[in-house]
């Protein structure tokens, strides 16, 4: 953690950044991790991780010919697809895959549709040229099989894509995931290429019987987690699989990579990121600035929210929480804004019992930090809506910090957060 007495900020938003100058007597904190020393290219470390898979053979020796899907995360998710997925295509080649056996899907989840430019922005033109790509779209439901159902009662249908390859080669990253753990590995099926129903009814785990949001729902933890352990009861119907994730830094560098078994190349994909991006706090302070980390990060609400999550974590009880997230691309939820019209608590409750839709557990979780902390956003959503969400609207950083004149006469730590998606605040 490193202290700092610098009057100028400056932080990501969207693809620029937003700047201000902070009052001399806050002493600013920010927690993170020091990058590496030394950094090999992510060229040198993808091969070294295809040398040495997890739990598996390597890529080249579980080909037995059929048609091969490979899974890539949307524009929400950096993957370093564009060093990765030449790589591992090259690797199909050498074991004597033509083109035309090989698609190449988008788990998207419940996310909105890319553009073509989006998609060849992600993948690169000669690869858009050269392979079948496609987009998985969770509400077409003659695109989807169902395939079984977990012991908690989720039905899982998946893209028929997956359903019929002979195999699944994953082609990700991995991320603290606010409530299911982790992100990326067995999630690239569920909710990644899942029917919507399916991923409303493995979301709908994170309400407890009491409208509450679970407690073991929460960055980093997998264990009595119940959106994790439905996800993990489900790869029994999941179809032959590679796996492969890249793990960037803060930079969008490939740090580190794993390949191999699904569950068991993830699980040190999920140590790894835990190590690298989880840093301790001693102490919540009575404000915290902090950028989602530009985009994507900060694409729409529902993915910025992650931010604010980890943000929250070191604001105290009545701080106050600048967050920075430009959502360009809106919400990214249609009916995200209805679970803000309540008129009271029992009201709000009763709906998340019986009437829970996609993103509800976001909205809970997001009146839970309103009501604890004074929020104001910094974006280019409207006005109207970042109040509907019982938030503070503002439009640049300096405006938000004006919003805290009374705090600008006080000596304060304060806590800043330069990558809030990425860095995940943990008690030490």
């Amino acid at each position: 953690m490193t202290d700092s007495r610098s009057r100028n900020l400056s932080l990501r938003f969207g693809a620029g950044v937003q700047e201000a100058l902070l009052p001399h007597h806050w002493n600013m904190f920010m927690p993170g991790n020091a990058a590496p020393p030394a950094r090999r290219s992510g060229h040198d470390i993808i091969q070294e991780a295809l040398r040495e898979p997890i739990g598996a053979p390597p890529l080249r020796n579980v080909i037995r010919g059929g048609n091969i899907v490979v899974l890539v995360p949307d524009k929400t998710r950096r993957a370093a697809s564009d060093l990765v997925l030449p790589l591992l295509l090259d690797e199909l080649t050498a074991a004597g895959v033509r083109d035309e056996q090989v698609s190449i899907l988008f788990a998207t989840g419940t996310h909105a549709g890319q553009s073509p430019e989006e998609r060849a922005a992600l993948l690169g033109e000669g690869i858009m040229r050269r392979y079948r790509v496609v987009e998985h779209d969770s509400r077409d439901t003659e695109a989807s099989v169902y395939v079984g159902r977990t012991k908690y009662g989720t039905p899982i249908l998946l893209n028929r894509l997956v359903v019929e390859a002979d195999l699944v080669l994953i082609a990700g990253t991995v991320v603290h995931h606010y409530f299911a753990g982790f992100g990326g590995g067995p999630k690239m099926f569920l909710p990644g290429v899942a029917a919507y129903e399916s991923a409303v009814a493995n979301h709908r785990r994170t309400i407890t019987e009491q409208g509450t949001f679970h407690p073991a729902c929460r960055d980093g933890n997998l264990v009595g987690n119940p959106v994790a352990e439905d996800i993990a009861d489900a790869v029994r119907f999941f179809p032959p699989s590679w796996y492969f994730a890249a793990i960037l830094d803060e930079h969008e560098h490939v740090a580190a990579a794993v390949c191999g078994d699904l569950m068991q190349a993830h699980a040190s994909a999920c140590a790894s990121v835990h190590d690298l991006y989880s840093v301790s706090l001693h102490r919540r302070y009575p404000l915290c600035i902090a950028s989602a980390g530009g985009y994507p990060k900060d694409v729409n609400l529902i993915q910025a929210h992650k931010a604010l999550h980890h943000a929250a974590y070191t604001v105290e009880d009545g701080g106050a929480l600048i967050c920075l997230a430009e959502c360009p691309d809106g919400i990214g939820n249609s009916s995200f804004l209805e679970w803000f019209r309540y008129a009271n608590a029992e009201d709000f409750r009763q709906a998340l019992l019986h009437r829970y839709t996609m993103n509800a557990h976001t909205a809970l979780a997001l009146k839970e930090k309103t009501s604890r902390l004074r929020v104001i956003l910094v974006t280019a959503l409207d006005a109207d809506v970042v109040a509907a969400m019982g938030m503070e609207y503002a439009a640049t950083l300096a405006d938000a910090l004006e919003l805290l004149t009374p705090m600008n006469d006080l000596t304060l730590d304060i806590c800043v957060l330069r990558n809030a998606s990425l860095t995940v605040p943990v008690w030490s």
